[in-house]
């Protein structure tokens, strides 16, 4: 694996004829033929998935991340998850586009094990999977992961990942995982922040002010009056730090005070909780950075946390 820094490759978009188009929300980006030695393979994920933050999309910011992926991990596969406004809301259309992100990963993990079958020792379990995960919007999309990856085993989410011999695991496989200003609780002011600060443009930012404001008053009234389950700043976070359900071999929380959206305080209290759990967790700390910002001020720092995370989860 490259341990160097790669270097930005501009906002560009990604081509659409790198990508499969897996489903309106989820893509594929397979590696170059002539990039995939066996010892290039070796080290590197056989697998990244990158959960975007909301109404992300594959010709803005989100592209840089996949750029640099691939710089450092030439020979790995990419799976993009995208997520709108809808899509961490409503947990059914979330859903939705895990159970096709679920299914793909499997089918990719798989294969990699038939290919190097020397790879995966049961004495020495490495793990072939890296996910990266922005916001809340990220964090909730691999909460449905889990959901979708246990069901298209046959199994309830709940499940143990001591599957009988033969049959499909239904727990997503062994992983590192880079959590970017996540998970945390929201209050009803950060969700409008999320909300409003996920337009595109200043005057669409005015135009959806009226319809922002009504949606942060019906969560208040579903999750305050009605006490439906909040899968966006309980269910997810918890989900995280449940040993049951996620086989993870280290974790990084990127995170920063100067955010806005998801304060550095619930972020912290997360990964207190993930340690008091057993997870093996480090903690980067980024100043004077907002809401998935921090790569782009403190470039050398954020990606050499996440090569750091891979290579220590692989020891």
């Amino acid at each position: 694996m490259a341990t160097t820094t790669p270097q930005s490759r501009g906002a560009g978009g990604l081509s659409k004829t790198s990508m499969e188009t897996l489903s309106p929300r989820v893509f594929l980006l397979r590696p170059s033929p002539d990039k995939t030695t066996r010892e290039s393979r070796a080290d590197a994920p056989a697998l990244i998935i990158i959960f975007g933050w909301m109404n992300s999309a594959t010709n803005g910011p989100l592209a840089k991340y996949v750029s640099q992926y691939q710089a450092l991990f030439p020979a790995s596969a990419i799976l993009l998850v995208t997520c709108t406004f809808a899509g961490m809301t409503m947990p059914w259309v979330g859903l939705r586009e895990a159970r096709v992100a679920a299914t793909a990963t499997r089918a990719i993990l798989e294969q990699d094990a038939a290919d190097s079958p020397d790879a995966h020792t049961a004495s020495h379990p490495r793990p072939r999977l890296l996910v990266h995960v922005f916001s809340n919007a990220g964090s909730t999309m691999l909460y449905h992961l889990y959901t979708a990856y246990a069901a298209a085993a046959g199994s309830s989410p709940s499940g143990s990942s001591d599957a009988p011999a033969g049959s499909a695991p239904t727990t997503v496989p062994l992983h590192a995982t880079v959590f970017d200003s996540t998970p945390a609780a929201f209050t009803f002011q950060t969700l409008l922040q999320g909300i409003l600060d996920g337009a595109p443009s200043a005057a669409i930012r005015l135009a959806v002010m009226p319809i922002a404001y009504l949606y942060v008053a019906l969560v208040w009234v579903a999750l305050m009056v009605l006490r439906l389950p909040d899968h966006i700043g309980d269910l997810a976070p918890r989900a995280h730090n449940d040993p049951a359900r996620v086989r993870e071999a280290r974790r990084v929380y990127l995170y920063g005070p100067a955010d806005r959206i998801t304060p550095a305080a619930g972020v912290e209290r997360h990964a207190d909780e993930a340690e008091a759990r057993g997870f093996t967790v480090e903690r980067e700390v980024f100043e004077g950075t907002g809401h998935v910002a921090h790569a782009r001020k403190h470039a050398d720092r954020y990606w050499r946390a996440v090569s750091r995370t891979w290579e220590e989860a692989r020891l």
